[in-house]
């Protein structure tokens, strides 16, 4: 999910995309530093299904999470999450605080192949993590809290992850024909079949599939309905005059009919609804939104590193 700059009267949130060190590209998409500016402010947000999993680590407030209106469920401060790949809905994020949060945003494979971690685990869980990484966690935790700017940020950020890359170099550094499907489906816009992955992968079909299931967590199938579900929401983002057909079929849907039947299966609601005057699309592993009846202004920023 590509992150966006969201205006609500003088509401501001602001999302930089920073790249990772170079040799974390292959396993890393982005991290993103997601701030309020030190404002206050209150947000109410869908959580629908992701096709990511991330490390999110929330630097100021922490949001509640709602899967009914009867148990809401607060963060602990201090603790960063891992958020595994979401195969549905999973009710509705509240916000009300200073946004202050930094995301690590893994590829498709790339959380399996850096950490040696089963993906099946983390699929629809939350782990606090220290839970999972121990001290370490803690120490980048502190360490973000107390950054002085983006640039410190991500270097603690790769420090923290090449660690890991050391210590399992042999198997992050075997790229296989999963992690040449991997990175194309990052830089790709546009979602092909699984026979098109596996031939490029140099594998059987159904080869391809398990070693998938085992670097990823799901199915390649349903992995490309949900990389296809989060493009549609990305276009719609990237282009709010642009209409449902043209983003179906930009996305390679077959029809209009057919996207919206990802919808109501991963957001629990159909496009324009998701879209409309008072229900506004979020991602809380990448940005934070909110029901609002004001205009959103929706902008990117790229962050350059000259570091390495």
């Amino acid at each position: 999910m590509r992150p966006v700059i969201l205006k609500f009267d003088h509401q501001v949130i602001t999302n930089y995309i920073i790249p990772p060190h170079l040799m974390l590209q292959p396993f890393v998409d982005n991290y993103v530093l997601s701030t309020s500016h030190g404002e206050r402010i209150v947000l109410n947000s869908t959580w629908p299904a992701s096709n990511e999993t991330s490390l999110i680590f929330y630097l100021a407030d922490q949001p509640f999470h709602y899967v009914n209106v009867k148990t809401p469920s607060p963060l602990q401060p201090s603790r960063g999450c891992i958020v595994g790949l979401q195969s549905g809905c999973n009710g509705t994020v509240h916000f009300s605080g200073v946004y202050h949060t930094f995301i690590i945003q893994f590829k498709a494979n790339g959380y399996n192949k850096l950490f040696n971690l089963p993906p099946l685990q983390f699929v629809n869980k939350l782990y606090y993590m220290d839970e999972v990484f121990g001290r370490a966690a803690n120490v980048l935790n502190e360490k973000l809290q107390n950054a002085g700017g983006m640039l410190p940020m991500a270097q603690f950020a790769d420090h923290f992850l090449l660690d890991f890359l050391t210590r399992h170099k042999k198997t992050a550094e075997l790229h296989d024909g999963i992690t040449f499907v991997a990175n194309e489906l990052f830089t790709s816009s546009s979602v092909h079949s699984v026979e098109d992955y596996a031939c490029k992968a140099n594998m059987s079909v159904r080869n391809f599939g398990r070693r998938f299931m085992e670097q990823v967590g799901v199915s390649p199938k349903f992995y490309c309905r949900l990389l296809r579900f989060n493009n549609a929401v990305n276009l719609k983002i990237k282009k709010p005059g642009c209409n449902w057909t043209s983003i179906a079929h930009e996305c390679g849907y077959y029809d209009q009919m057919h996207m919206i039947r990802d919808f109501k299966q991963f957001a629990d609601i159909n496009p324009n609804k998701l879209f409309g005057s008072t229900d506004v699309y979020t991602n809380p592993s990448v940005d934070v939104n909110g029901s609002s009846n004001n205009l959103v202004n929706e902008k990117f920023r790229t962050v350059q590193r000259t570091d390495f």
